[in-house]
């Protein structure tokens, strides 16, 4: 007969996806969400591939794939997910292209109820171009590369540390806007990340600039293409018990609009029972 003295039980609640979005115009178009994969609540291990896609020649890929993995270690004392997502070859209308796109999210949340430690490790763009130029990005090697801390071999960002470092990068990228944009543009700054300290759910980009080439304007993690649309890179959605990384996410605003979202990882923590 199966024990009854087990003392606690974690259901797992990551997810990935490859790339999904919709078309508003000329024709109104679902584009499939490509490998989609969700960790068992019990954890383990689940994969998804897909191979070369093609919408109507606004956007394409050569292949893409996602895994999640999830464990409870009672000897380490903590739960350990792994969320991943790759797409290789993106291509929308021959503007924005990159080689590799990766979003991956290590979370560790340890047992006795401490705050959750998020890592980036791996999240990558290869031979991201815009209008055919390279784009230069520059990220932040605090969430990317988190540096040694008290012995450990990486410091990973916190929920403290993170809100914090939004506030940091909101504030700038407010300033941006209203320095170098019209006022309709800086109202949708403000109103997008112009968060307030009660707030429970945050927005930072671990881009925190990509430089201006022939054609386009930035704002941090934000460019506008003229003509085209605009552009965010690498943003994080973080909650106090959730995390969600959109590798990239393209707002078409030409004569085809709609939008294009690349590599998502996510971690919503999940919930356990029972008690040690």
């Amino acid at each position: 007969m199966h024990s009854f003295k087990q003392p606690h039980f974690h259901a797992f609640r990551a997810d990935a996806t490859a790339l999904g979005g919709f078309l508003n115009q000329p024709l109104q178009k679902s584009i499939p969400t490509l490998a989609p994969v969700c960790l068992p609540a019990a954890g383990g291990f689940a994969s998804a591939r897909s191979e070369a896609f093609n919408l109507d020649e606004v956007v394409s890929i050569s292949s893409a794939y996602t895994l999640v993995s999830g464990r409870e270690s009672r000897e380490e004392g903590a739960i350990s997910t792994l969320v991943t997502a790759v797409v290789e070859n993106l291509n929308i209308l021959e503007v924005v292209t990159a080689r590799r796109i990766v979003a991956q999210i290590s979370v560790t949340s340890p047992l006795d109820g401490g705050p959750q430690r998020i890592s980036l490790g791996g999240s990558r763009f290869e031979k991201l171009r815009f209008l055919g130029r390279d784009a230069s990005l520059k990220v932040n090697s605090g969430l990317l590369n988190p540096k040694p801390e008290d012995g450990e071999t990486g410091s990973p960002f916190t929920w403290p540390s993170f809100r914090k470092s939004a506030g940091e990068q909101a504030e700038t990228l407010i300033n941006r806007f209203t320095r170098h944009a019209d006022k309709d543009a800086s109202g949708w700054a403000k109103s997008r990340h112009g968060w307030k300290t009660g707030d429970d759910r945050v927005v930072r980009s671990f881009v925190d600039d990509v430089e201006e080439s022939a054609g386009c304007s930035s704002y941090g993690h934000i460019v506008e293409i003229p003509g085209f649309g605009r552009i965010f890179l690498g943003e994080l959605f973080v909650s106090r018990d959730s995390v969600q990384l959109v590798s990239i996410r393209a707002e078409l605003g030409c004569p085809i609009t709609g939008v294009v979202t690349g590599p998502t990882a996510a971690d919503s923590g999940g919930h356990g029972t029972g008690s040690d």
